[in-house]
């Protein structure tokens, strides 16, 4: 089976030998299911199946997941014999073996951001880790840590009809600064009850290194996804957790979101990656990090000029923080 994705024309081309991995990564990414082209950006094979032998050698870098190996142009992570992930230095080539279906998918769900991250820069495109949502075409992008309580915050607002999702955690930003959606799936720490939610399927995204999570496409949610590249608004909030007391949703000068801002969108620190993908351990890699960065600056620049921006000191109370967000966007839609 074949997958292709494009992904604001960056092109990756997916093939594997297990039709139930491919359906998995299809529904994850059902937002960027394109046609079959020639050219491609980038070829991942996923094949379900003992690790080749490699070469004996000495390791570059060991980390805690894996050993990293140079050879003969190839690049090979060793995940402790249970997978193993090859990359072909002069060629847009990566195999991954794994027998574990869990731990394949995981990997090939890194593995695509890895370099998805680095394909959408050189097209003009950042990822930022935040909540992203738009109400009448006013678009909100609010940065919180990981377990800060985005999908949290999402499940609640989902229920306002006007809302449409832009992503649950990884919305795009332009180098002229808008704000474009990234919709793949929402993930909870446990299954919904009640709500909207609820009516959906859900499955489990089991993590090596993490507990697992409750995770259901955005494909069920057509409707409620915003595919616009423009807004009438846009609105920038940084998430601080109270320890107790009431919510407070205050304007703030733009300068206070630099730090935010480097952390969460220049830096990229919460957004699935991984970083041994990235690197190949030598002198040049700090150089074209650098002008990756660069390029995420301008972004980020950009976005900052062109949205009113906000700090929310979050309560323990939900629905007060929904309730505060829901007013804040009728605010800016009617002023």
């Amino acid at each position: 089976m074949k997958l292709f994705l494009n992904f604001k024309d960056y092109i990756i081309f997916i093939q594997s030998n297990e039709e139930k991995l491919l359906k998995k990564l299809e529904a994850e990414f059902h937002f960027f299911k394109a046609e079959p082209v020639e050219k491609v950006d980038l070829e991942i094979e996923l094949i379900s199946d003992s690790s080749p032998d490699i070469p004996s050698m000495v390791a570059t870098k060991i980390l805690e997941t894996c050993s990293i190996y140079q050879f003969a142009g190839r690049q090979y992570q060793d995940y402790q014999g249970k997978a193993l992930i090859i990359k072909e230095k002069d060629e847009n080539l990566i195999q991954i073996f794994s027998k574990d279906e869990d731990r394949m998918f995981e990997l090939s769900f890194l593995t695509i951001h890895s370099y998805l991250g680095m394909g959408l820069d050189k097209k003009g495109f950042s990822r930022i880790h935040a909540l992203g949502y738009s109400i009448k075409n006013a678009k909100t992008v609010i940065m919180l840590p990981s377990k800060g309580g985005k999908s949290t915050l999402l499940k609640h607002l989902i229920e306002h009809e006007n809302l449409k999702i832009l992503s649950d955690d990884m919305p795009l930003i332009s180098l002229n600064g808008d704000i474009h959606a990234f919709p793949t799936k929402i993930s909870l720490d446990q299954k919904p009850e009640k709500g909207i939610l609820s009516t959906l399927h859900w499955e489990t995204f089991s993590r090596t290194f993490y507990p697992p999570k409750y995770v259901t496409s955005l494909s069920q949610f057509k409707d409620k996804i915003d595919a616009t590249e423009k807004s009438d608004k846009q609105i920038l909030i940084y998430g601080l957790r109270l320890s107790n007391g009431k919510s407070i949703l205050t304007e703030v000068k733009k300068w206070k979101m630099i730090r935010p801002l480097i952390e969460n969108m220049i830096i990229g620190i919460g957004l699935p990656q991984i970083i041994e993908n990235i690197l190949t351990f030598n002198f040049f890699d700090f150089f074209r990090l650098s002008g990756f960065g660069i390029m995420r600056s301008i972004c980020a620049f950009q976005l900052l000029m062109k949205s009113k921006c906000y700090y929310f000191y979050m309560g323990t109370d939900v629905d007060q923080n929904v309730q505060l967000l829901l007013q804040l966007s009728d605010e800016e839609i009617n002023h």
